[in-house]
């Protein structure tokens, strides 16, 4: 049980950072479109 609340957590925050450095490469990039580069 306990391992899954940690799961879980790590798991959160790993989808918290891609989101924070999806946002953070869109603002960077200005709307580039180039294959491959995120996600």
């Amino acid at each position: 049980m306990l391992q899954d609340l940690i799961v879980a957590a790590i798991n959160d925050a790993q989808r918290k950072v891609d989101d924070e450095v999806s946002g953070k490469m869109g603002g960077m990039m200005g709307g580039l479109k180039i294959p491959g580069l995120t996600g």
